[in-house]
């Protein structure tokens, strides 16, 4: 984030995390609730985002996560008494924890320990409702659920499709755009979740996608009317004085919500713009919009003299009356008062006939049947701009003040005349020149400060997922503080430094991650084997024993066993703990990928091949499978398939440098030195702070007779290494050959020092004067 971007208005940024919370799919819905909990953490009185990522944890089949959240505010390990030893009064337990450790408790079958918390909630606590997350089932829903069987179905191509689709619905659909970037396909950089689009006053929206998030953020975010068939045809409205928590109906403002501004429709971003306080009831359903209340029964000359301070006057005494007549009332199929009217000389009828009144005609929803079957309030029309529905009878209104009535007011009317539904409410504040409400700029400004921060955070697993660890780290770099040190900052910073090779710095970060999240299941097959790399046993068994007592029934924990034995070179059992994750979750392709790699330790190359062939038919992008075949292919002499399957495992990670080494190793063993030196220093480029690396591009160096290059290199590599009995080895060698023999004894001796075994070999070239080629240790 730039240091000029501001932090928004805290309980509009709250709620609309909240709601993006509650009704997204799963995985989705816990990204939200961690940024949530990261930006609003929870206090002694506040435990809201607390409550909703625990809720997250535990719809994500992850009670113990979800335990460790809300424990100590349920007050699991307080005493039944009110008072202590010393007589001060206990805080009673948080209610809502309670209910959130009752149902963990439930789903570990622990009872006796969830019957003791909500019981002592419940005596001492007030208990209060608990939202839980409830996804909505929408377009943006059901191509997702399609992408995901077509991912694991073997179908990519059908996956990728829904994918996008699913991100058009909904923008903010998190898993779709993860899902993009795994399957290989990640959207542009510019098409990463984008503002939404600039409101046109001169375009109709009947024609143009719903937003996904509406200024109103009780609202569900992923739905629109147009996804309920016959939704504005076949809607009524019922009248009551004050509606339930949503305020008014859909065309219909509650006026009477005591400042609690509303935006306006959600499917059209430029009703953002409007002073309106009508509520969002986009996406309520058919039966809860149909008992929706009409917000206001004020009179119409009351409406009127908000334009027309003059009105009141010229309005007939019938008009100017209380009465009406009942909401229930039948509406009329041809109400007399519209037709009459029509063609005739509206400036010798002041008023209506009576019978208009008897007929419902003070009701605006019985009057103003449209025949594209949308009824509405006229005074909700005029307050938020729709004209195409209520311009007849304004016109009649004010034909009735005969020449008092300006004759501009009609034209500047008319100019909306077109204007669709859901613009309507942007038309009227540009007409009547009113800013936007305060409310609504509150919501606006903390959506889009959000949105800057998904964006970000998409940025960096864009890059994770193509490998470039370096750009994604930068993008974590600009994240706020609170998300720079959030559970997923750490995940996505932890996995770059794994993937770079960097294992210490990688270490720390997942020992963060842990103490954030002590029964995280995630990422820990990456954990698990960079103890392996760092030959930590004692570690590798704790955390697999960890990682079993929290869910023995999922891939993660069997892998660190299995590279626990592996460390321990007890191989057969290793294979073991691999094939049993392997039944567990056969689409994870690590799992088959480390039953090659045990195969290969067992010699047993064809049983190798196998597993990597299923790795690979598992997931085409996991380039550890492709560089396992092209190790077997090496070992059993056939260079050509090594390096086919080399080449391709860098085309998926092209940054990695032990894969491009690899490459170059193959090459240097067909006998092409110098392809072989380029991908050394593509090598050297992605990994200059390893001693490998530079060793195997010197020694190709050497293998062309650059002696004087081979030298420059590695003198200062010496030094960085100085227990690398092989630098020492081939530094001599390059010392002898250019004649400089008493440094190259020096060279040869400090060698001999640090491996014994390399006396034979160093006596053999200092016979032949350098030219005995050397023996490969590495």
């Amino acid at each position: 984030m730039s240091s000029t971007t501001s932090r928004p208005s805290s309980p509009h940024l709250n709620r609309r995390l909240q709601q993006l919370s509650f009704t997204s799919p799963r995985s989705t819905a816990l990204f939200y609730a961690r940024l949530y909990h990261a930006l609003s953490p929870s206090s002694d009185i506040d435990h809201d985002s607390l409550h909703t990522l625990a809720s997250c944890f535990l719809q994500s089949d992850e009670p113990y996560s979800a335990l460790h959240l809300v424990r100590d505010s349920a007050g699991v390990d307080l005493p039944e008494e009110d008072y202590d030893v010393r007589g001060r009064r206990i805080p009673p337990p948080c209610y809502g924890c309670a209910m959130i450790v009752a149902k963990c408790c439930a789903k570990l079958g622990r009872f006796s320990e969830g019957q003791q918390v909500l019981s002592r909630a419940l005596k001492r606590g007030s208990p209060n409702n608990l939202a839980l997350p409830s996804p909505a089932s929408t377009s943006a829903s059901a191509h997702l659920l399609l992408a995901d069987l077509s991912s694991k179905g073997k179908a990519p191509e059908a996956a990728v499709g829904n994918y996008k689709q699913a991100l058009q619905y909904d923008p903010w659909l998190w898993e779709a755009f993860t899902g993009l970037c795994d399957l290989g396909c990640p959207p542009p950089m510019e098409a990463l979740f984008p503002d939404p689009p600039v409101p046109s006053r001169a375009s109709s929206t009947r024609t143009s996608r719903p937003s996904t998030l509406s200024p109103n953020p009780n609202a569900m975010p992923r739905s629109s009317a147009s996804e309920i068939p016959a939704f504005l045809p076949t809607r009524k409205q019922a009248g009551a004085p004050h509606g339930p928590s949503n305020g008014g109906g859909f065309f219909t403002p509650d006026v009477g919500s005591n400042g609690a501004l509303r935006a306006g429709l959600m499917g059209n971003p430029s009703s953002w713009d409007t002073p309106s306080v009508m509520s969002d009831t986009t996406f309520s359903t058919i039966q809860e919009q149909s008992s929706i209340a009409l917000a206001s029964k004020r009179p119409l000359p009351n409406l009127l003299s908000n334009f027309m301070p003059s009105a009141s006057t010229l309005v007939p005494a019938s008009l100017r009356n209380n009465a009406s007549t009942p909401v229930n009332e039948p509406v009329p199929p041809k109400p007399p008062a519209m037709k009459r009217p029509r063609g005739k000389d509206v400036s010798r009828r002041p008023a209506e006939p009576p019978q208009a009144q008897s007929n419902g005609a003070s009701l605006p929803l019985a009057r103003e049947l449209r025949p594209n079957g949308t009824s509405r309030d006229l005074k909700s029309a005029e307050a938020n701009g729709d004209h195409e529905g209520i311009v007849r009878r304004s016109t009649r209104l004010r034909g009735s003040s005969s020449k008092t009535a300006p004759p501009k007011v009609p034209r500047e009317k008319r100019i909306t005349r077109s204007r669709s539904i859901t613009s309507s409410a942007s038309g009227a504040a540009g007409d009547m020149s009113s800013p936007p409400s305060l409310e609504t700029q509150l919501q606006i400004t903390a959506d889009d400060y959000l949105r800057d921060i998904v964006r970000r955070c998409g940025k960096a697993y864009r890059y994770l997922s193509v490998y470039q660890c370096q750009e994604a780290m930068k993008e974590l770099d600009g994240l706020p503080h609170e998300v720079k040190t959030s559970a997923w900052s750490l995940d996505i910073l932890a996995r770059c430094f794994y993937e770079m090779a960097n294992y210490v710095m990688a270490r720390r970060a997942f020992v963060s991650l842990l103490q954030l999240e002590p029964y995280r299941l995630q990422s820990m097959e990456q954990y698990s084997t960079l103890l392996w790399h760092l030959s930590d046993p004692t570690a590798l068994s704790h955390l697999s024993q960890s990682l079993m007592s929290v869910n023995r029934d999922s891939a993660q924990p069997w892998i660190a066993a299995g590279n626990c034995f592996s460390l321990l070179k007890d191989h057969d059992e290793a294979m073991r703990c691999f094939r049993r994750a392997t039944q567990i979750d056969p689409s994870c392709a690590y799992a088959w990928t480390l039953c090659g790699y045990e195969a290969i330790e067992m010699e047993e190359y064809d049983r190798a091949i196998a597993f990597y062939r299923t790795a690979i038919r598992t997931d085409a992008r996991h380039y550890n499978a492709w560089y396992g075949m092209g190790l077997v292919y090496l070992k059993t002499g056939k260079h050509k398939y090594a390096e086919h399957h080399f080449r391709r495992a860098v085309e998926i990670n092209p940054t990695n440098a032990v894969l491009l080494c690899c490459v170059g190793m193959v090459l240097e063993q067909s006998d092409d030195i110098v392809q072989a030196i380029r991908y050394y220093e593509r090598a050297v480029l992605f990994a200059p702070d390893s001693p490998m690396v530079h060793f195997k591009r010197i020694r190709a160096l050497v293998a062309l007779q650059r002696f004087d290059e081979a030298i420059a290199a590695l003198e200062p590599l010496s030094r960085e290494a100085p227990d690398e009995a092989n630098i020492f080895f081939l530094l001599g060698k390059c010392y002898l050959r250019k004649g400089r023999r008493g440094e190259a004894t020096i060279a040869f001796t400090t060698a001999r020092e640090l491996q014994p075994k390399l006396e034979s070999a160093i006596k053999t070239t200092l016979e032949a004067n350098g030219e005995e080629e050397e023996e490969d240790e590495d």
